[in-house]
This record gives C-alpha cells, structure tokens and sequence, in this order.
C-alpha cells in the first residue's frame, strides 16, 4: 500500500470534516419552502426568476381569494398573509424600474388587482410616467388598483391623489388607440377618489373654452372626459365656488351636452345654486348677460329655468313665472310652461300655465322640444299638477282642436285626462276618448283607469292599496290601472298616503308604475321631506349596486327636490 505523507493526511481529514457541513448547507437551501410567498417575494430581487415569481405570487393570491369565505375577501387570513408577504416587495421591484415592459405590466396588474394601500406608491409613479401609447396598461391597472383603495375609504396618500389628477388632467381620449377600459378606469378612479382637493381643479377645467364640440379632441378630451367628469366632481363633492362655473357652462351654447350634468350637480347644491340661476335668469349678473347675448332667440332662458323647476324652491318659482310673463317666442313659453309643473302646484301656478297655453298658437312647432305641437306638450304637462279641475279643460281644448294640433291633442292631453278624472269627470273624459277613430290605446287605458276610480272612488287607502296587487306585464295598457291609482292616491291622499308609497316603491320593479309613485310621494310633499329622500336614496344605491334601472334616475331626481325643498 501507498504511504499518504502526514501533510496529505491532514488535508483529507479536513475535507472529511467540511464535506458534510456542505452537504448540508446545499440541503437547506434546496429545502425552501415552494408554497410560502415569502419565499417567492425574495426571489423579486433576482432578475433571472422575477416574472415567474410575480406569477406565483399572482397564482397564490388567486387562489387565496377564491378561496375565502369572508364578506370581505382580503380580511381572509390566508389573502391577508399573502399581501403582508407580497404586496411591499412588489412595489419596491416596480419602483425600482429595469423592468420588461411584459414582466412590468404583469407587476402593476397584481398590485392592481390586491388594491392594498402599500402599493399606493406604485400606482402613483404609473401615473406619473404615463406616457399616451407607451404605459397605458400601467395606467389602466393603477387607476383599477387606486379605485378599489378609495370604495374602502378616503385616501390618506396625497401623493397618489395628485398623481392621479394629473395624470388624469393630461390624458386625451382622442389621442387613446388601445382600450377604451382605460379612458373609463381612469375617469372611475377620479370620481372614486373624488378628493377636497378636486374641486378647485375642476373649477379650472370647466374654464376651458370649446369652440367645435364636433372636433373629437374638443369634442372627446374637453367636453366628455375632462369638463364631464368636472362637472360631476362639483356636485358629488358640493363644491360651492363652483356654483357659478356651472352655471355658466349652461350658457354657453358649445357646451350644450354638458347641460343635464350640470343640473344634477346644482340641484344637489339647492340653496347655493338658485340665487345664482335666478341672476342668470333675470341677466342681473354682467358675466350672465354678457353669455346671454350669444344665444338666438334667448334659448338660453330654458337651460336656465330648468335646473330651478328641479330645485324647486319659492324664490325659482316666482322667477319662472316672471320670465314665462316676459316670454317673447312660443319656444321659450312652452318650454317654462312646462317646467311650472316641477313646483309645488298652486292656483297662481295653474293660472300661469293655461295664460301660457292661450299665447301659444295652436299649431305652433316647438323646435326646442323635438318640432312637437305646443299646446300639445302643454296639455300633457298639466297631469303633474295633480288638479282635477283641468279635466274639463282638456277635454274642450281637445274638441276645438284643429289641423295639426287635431292629430297632436289627443293622445297628449286626453291621456293627461285619463290620470286626472275622477268619479263625476269620468264619463266625459270616455265620450272623448270613444271618440278617437279606429283602435286606440287611449281607449284601453281608459278602461282600465276608470275602473279603479269606480272601485275606490275618493278612498285613498283604497288606492294605495291597488298598488299591492302584481302589476300586468301585457298588455301595456294594463299597467294603467296602477298607475292611475298613484295618480289618485296624490289626488285624495295625505301624510299617511305619502309614507303608505314610500314604503312600497322599494317593492314596485315595473318603471312607468315606480314613476307614478315618486311622482305622487313629489306632488304630497310640498314642503320637502328629508327623511323620504333618505329612503328613496337608499333604493337608487340598491338599484345600483342590482345593475337594474327601475325609473331609478327619476327616483333620484325627485329625492334631491324633496331635501332641497326643506326650508
């Protein structure tokens, strides 16, 4: 056998004793745990196995979430160990930069998608980078990311909130090639956010002068995404500079589709707006008259008078009566006339109305209202007063009726009868409907309304009642009878009778029939009923949130009258 020096025997002995330290050295690092995040967050740090780590990460949190059982998934146990293991390390990569535009966007889509606070600088610096074709996806899941932290609460990160507005400030739709998900996740994210800080800048932006609104980038950028999504930040936000603003976007005729935006956002702004649509109204403001001169035939004066109808407050009233005395062109006159019956009806009210009525000629063209008959429109309105008195009216103004008007008149005001007849108007308002040539619908709804008001009379109760029973799906005509009981219901009923409809509109899905119930709860409280708008309110969110639409807008609108009507 060889002999092996003793230095040599040294240097085994030594390997001996190392080899198994190293053994187990590379056993521990094998042995890493493949199913705990942590250890793929802190594979985020090596570039060779970044993007399958943010996949698996994107894979546990996935599956965390479809998993949970909790009402608000990310208070699972398990999602919430994934996000205080991930949510920091995935931020800092994206921070950082270096990134492929693939892994990048894979990246900010994770943080977008777990909507945690941590990630809010990530979310800041896409916007902040935004560069129109370059990082549009980055956009896109950081306003998706910071929309989901603002439905859990405000954001306390002011500078995600600037960020945002900036980048939201210098985007242009008609510049967007991509995905139209983008131009509405940023402009969801804004109104999400819809920060104090928000007001004044979109102040700033309704300044902005259109002059083509069919020019795409006025059209586009200015008039639907920036000064539209302005426009609805003022009023969720009640801001009440910006009042004025508003205002004079109603006057400026290349503004035109931002008209029943602005009246939602006065209208949720009551007492502040009106004093100002009245100096507009009356042109008593310089900056008014000044914007009232550029409009023919002073059109200007209904997309004035109609956000007041809809405030619905004493001082607008009396302004639109005066400025319906004042009318110089049927247009105008028929169209305040209208607008009369959003208030509180009252005999001064109905008086107004019908002198309105005998200016207009009888076949008058209403341009501003579709080319439609005037007295026609006229007539039909006169039902939201809710006066039976007017019966006899319609039923005259229908017989003298001639030319256009002959064909106009009576599916407009013989249907405005219908709802306001009552036991002793009944059977005149059927001679007029019988005698309408061939088969009209009139005279199926006549049918059906009048005997509801045989079965109940002058029962209010007796009314409300009817409205419990299902609501007929055909023929059309058959939803009338219940559409007239709420029309009666207003007529005979009280304080009673208003909270008896409250209470039921929730159960009511059919629209027309939900339309005539807010529409009498509106005609019996005059005075305004905060507690009422709180409960319709509380239906729009249900209706929302159920992505169905029962006259849900109307519903609404009636809401905001009856608080901005509380003295």
């Amino acid at each position: 056998m060889k002999k092996v020096s003793a230095f040599a025997f040294a240097a085994l002995t030594r390997i001996a004793l190392i080899a198994p330290i190293l053994v187990t050295s590379a056993a521990v690092v094998g042995c890493a745990d493949e199913n705990d995040p942590k250890t793929w967050a802190k594979r985020l740090d090596d570039q060779a196995q970044r993007a399958p780590a943010i996949k698996r990460l994107e894979s546990f949190y996935n599956d965390a979430m479809s998993a949970a059982q909790t009402p608000n998934k990310q208070d699972d146990e398990k999602v919430k160990a994934i996000l205080d293991a991930s949510v920091e390390p995935l931020t800092k990569t994206y921070i950082q930069g270096g990134l492929d535009e693939k892994t990048r966007k894979d990246l900010i889509k994770l943080l977008g998608d777990m909507g945690d606070m941590r990630a809010a600088p990530a979310y800041a610096k896409a916007f902040k980078d935004f560069e129109s074709g370059k990082n549009d996806d980055d956009v896109k899941y950081a306003a998706q990311g910071t929309t989901r932290l603002a439905q859990k609460g405000p954001i306390a990160d002011q500078g995600l909130v600037d960020a945002l507005w900036d980048c939201f400030a210098k985007f242009q739709p008609s510049k967007n090639t991509k995905s139209i998900n983008l131009v509405k996740d940023l402009q969801n994210a804004v109104m999400v956010v819809k920060d104090k800080s928000y007001g004044a800048k979109a102040v700033e932006k309704l300044a902005a002068p259109v002059s083509d609104p069919k020019d795409p980038p006025q059209g586009m950028d200015q008039i639907q995404f920036w000064q539209g999504t302005a426009v609805q930040l003022i009023g969720e936000l009640k801001f009440t500079p910006g009042v004025k603003p508003l205002v004079k976007v109603l006057m400026t005729p290349t503004k035109a589709d931002l008209i029943f935006p602005v009246r939602k956002a006065l209208t949720r702004m009551p007492k502040e707006a009106e004093p100002v649509l009245i100096a507009a109204l009356k042109g008593t403001d310089p900056d008014f008259l000044a914007l009232a001169e550029k409009y023919p035939e002073k059109a200007y004066i209904p997309r004035v008078a109609e956000p007041l109808a809809y405030i619905s407050r004493p001082a607008g009233r009396d302004a639109v009566i005066e400025a319906l005395e004042k009318a110089d062109n049927d247009s105008n006159r028929t169209v305040l006339a209208t607008e009369l019956t959003h208030f509180p009806s009252d005999a001064k009210m109905v008086k107004a109305y019908l002198d309105a009525y005998n200016k207009v000629p009888a076949n008058a063209a209403i341009g501003l209202l579709g080319g439609g008959n005037g007295h026609a429109i006229i007539a039909q309105e006169s039902e939201n007063f809710f006066d039976p008195s007017l019966v006899d009216w319609l039923i005259k103004e229908t017989a003298a009726a001639k030319g256009e008007a002959a064909d106009a008149m009576p599916p407009a005001a013989l249907r405005a009868a219908i709802k306001l007849m009552t036991t002793t108007s009944s059977k005149a308002v059927g001679d007029a409907v019988n005698k309408i040539p061939g088969q009209a619908v009139e005279k199926d709804m006549y049918k059906v309304a009048s005997a509801v008001v045989d079965k109940c009379k002058q029962d209010a109760a007796c009314y409300v009642a009817v409205l419990d029973t299902p609501v007929p799906s055909t023929p059309p005509t058959a939803k009338m009878g219940h559409v007239k009981a709420a029309w009666m219901a207003a007529i005979y009923g009280n304080a009673q009778t208003k909270n008896d409809l409250v209470g039921k509109v929730d159960k009511v899905k059919d629209s027309s029939v939900r339309l005539a119930m807010v529409s009498a709860i509106d005609h019996l409280s005059p005075q305004g009923d905060a507690p009422t708008a709180d409960k319709l309110e509380v239906i729009v969110e249900a209706d929302k949130k159920a992505g169905v639409n029962y006259a849900t807008d109307e519903v609404y609108k009636i809401a905001l009258k009856l608080r901005s009507r509380v003295p």
